[in-house]
């Protein structure tokens, strides 16, 4: 996997992840919702994922992980398993990055952290399950690779017969 596919789908991931937490988290932690404050979850968010993704592995990681949970790669669990590590890194530090923004390091920052964490990693692994083959797609076409997890093209001679 190329750095430019890495940081491409990791700019798309993290905007979707950035919308979606940037929108629930107040209602989670049942705060009232401010558009300053979600247009600047968003834009920190996706700067902060798109950094985490382009620089560390964790795509590949990610799908690594799927394989040694056993799902076959391409199959209906290693799509579901691979988003599971992706979603716990993501999440996490994109929902301390945001907590320590906005409500500042105090003796119940590990609380603010912490207690909506469950509500919100679930919200964002739905999320995360249903674009990231669109976000695959996009850096596809834009990066003209292939799919990871795509079955392999099929090799055809002149008559349009697969070639062993």
């Amino acid at each position: 996997m190329t750095f430019s596919y890495r940081a491409l789908m990791g700019f798309l991931m993290s905007f979707f992840l950035a919308i979606t937490m940037s929108a629930f988290s107040p209602v989670v932690s049942g705060a009232p919702f401010e558009p300053m404050g979600f247009a600047v979850g968003v834009a920190v968010g996706t700067i902060l994922g798109t950094v985490i993704l382009a620089a560390f592995p964790l795509i590949p990681l990610s799908m690594k992980y799927a394989l040694r949970c056993g799902a076959p790669e391409g199959s209906a669990g290693w799509f579901l398993l691979k988003d599971v590590l992706l979603c716990t890194v993501l999440v996490f530090v994109i929902s301390f990055v945001l907590t320590w923004m906005v409500t500042g390091m105090d003796a119940l920052f590990v609380n603010r952290l912490l207690a909506p964490m469950p509500l919100m990693w679930a919200i964002c692994y739905v999320v995360a399950v249903q674009v990231e083959p669109l976000c695959m797609a996009i850096a596809g076409k834009i990066l003209r690779v292939p799919l990871p997890g795509a079955p392999e093209a099929a090799v055809q001679d002149a008559t349009g017969r697969e070639q062993a």
